[in-house]
């Protein structure tokens, strides 16, 4: 990567339908000039917090506070070296105030840092949130979950159908807090391509929405655009936990043209341009002159993968989806605009039936983010929640 290439972010973060406070929190920390982007990158991290009242809120937002300060003002040793001795510091702070206060116990947080360098994508990781990579229609999970059910699975314990239906998924089994001198995984640097699209996320999404869900919707539309439709579509589906999630394109976003069918394999590449452009390029073979060479990137350890295309299964799916929530909507007299719905239904539908699956999609997710905030108030208020 070059310090002005473009780079297209958005975040989001939600309660949830069953929760009184928001215990995730998540952070954006461009790099401030080029020096600093050549020492320490850009920064994007989620966390999600655990312990009782306020505790885990606190954990959280205590990590995104002075990770990445602690980071930044580490002037020696290499990102990776930073990065880690950052988390052990942040660490050692929620250890010690759980410890000193009987009503902290249990504090603790995850964390997943996504460190974008001259020398590719490098990852920290505590927890079970997940940094993804999408990538011409697919969808690679970046980070290994420190749960009860992956290391049960990765130990030979228990088959992963066996395991999912066996095992508690909330059981964490690293987190920042309980144990100051936590391990923390490093992975990279990853090489990082042009219209790459990473997204970071707590369980709360990837708990309720498939990963080829999370790539097609992630890989398919601007940030803003995605983060609105994830974070309604998990709240339709439940939404049993709080939903953050942070989505940045490599490269600058140009809306696809409205009226060109979209292939059902439609790639993420297909939906932008290449990085910085031609003044990019330019100023790389400048800047390359006279400089090290970058270290080579590292070998990927890809802890899943899968297909996300933006495929007829998929707007049938979540087409179904919208309206078993629109039939609970009417039942149950929520408070909606339904002129917009009915709109958005029209538009779905001329777009299915012209073949344009991703037109589709992207109507299917306006009336989602309309059904979900509609669901949101409507529980909120004290009525059934009316989704599944």
């Amino acid at each position: 990567m070059n310090w002005d290439d473009a780079i297209t972010d958005a975040a989001a973060s939600d309660t949830g339908m069953r929760r009184s406070n928001n215990q995730d929190s998540f952070t954006i920390v461009r790099a401030s000039s080029a020096e600093t982007w050549r020492q320490r990158g850009h920064l994007f991290i989620v966390a999600d917090g655990m312990g009782a009242h306020a505790v885990g809120e606190l954990a959280s937002k205590l990590a995104c506070d002075n990770i990445p300060h602690n980071y930044m003002k580490t002037k020696a040793g290499a990102p990776a070296e930073a990065i880690v001795k950052a988390y052990r510091d942040v660490g050692s702070i929620i250890h010690a105030k759980a410890s000193a206060n009987k009503d902290f116990q249990g504090m603790g947080t995850t964390c997943s840092t996504l460190l974008l360098l001259p020398e590719g994508a490098v990852l920290a990781h505590v927890g079970d949130s997940r940094i993804y990579r999408i990538r011409k229609s697919r969808i690679d999970q970046l980070t290994f979950d420190h749960s009860l059910v992956w290391e049960l699975v990765r130990r030979h314990h228990l088959q992963p159908d066996e395991a999912n239906l066996r095992v508690p998924k909330n059981v964490i089994t690293r987190s920042l807090g309980p144990d100051p001198s936590v391990e923390v995984d490093i992975e990279g640097p990853l090489a990082v391509e042009p219209n790459d699209v990473y997204l970071l996320c707590s369980d709360g999404l990837s708990g309720l929405v498939s990963d080829p869900e999370l790539g097609a919707i992630a890989g398919n539309f601007h940030p803003k655009e995605a983060c609105r439709y994830l974070v309604q579509l998990a709240n339709l589906r439940g939404g049993h936990d709080n939903v953050t999630v942070v989505i940045l394109r490599i490269g600058s976003w140009v809306e696809p043209d409205s009226a060109q069918d979209v292939p059902t394999q439609s790639s993420p590449a297909d939906n932008g341009r290449t990085a910085g452009g031609f003044k990019s390029v330019l100023a790389g073979l400048f800047r390359g002159k006279g400089r090290a060479q970058a270290p080579e990137p590292v070998e990927e350890h890809l802890y899943r993968t899968a297909d996300c295309p933006v495929s007829e299964a998929l707007v049938d799916k979540l087409g179904e989806l919208t309206r078993k929530v629109q039939a609970a909507a009417v039942e149950q007299a929520w408070s909606l605009d339904w002129t917009a719905l009915t709109t958005f239904r029209r538009k779905e539908t001329e777009a299915r039936s012209a073949g344009n699956l991703r037109g589709a999609l992207k109507y299917s997710g306006e009336i989602i983010e309309l059904l979900g905030k509609a669901a949101r108030f409507h529980r909120k208020a004290g009525g059934p929640a009316g989704v599944t």
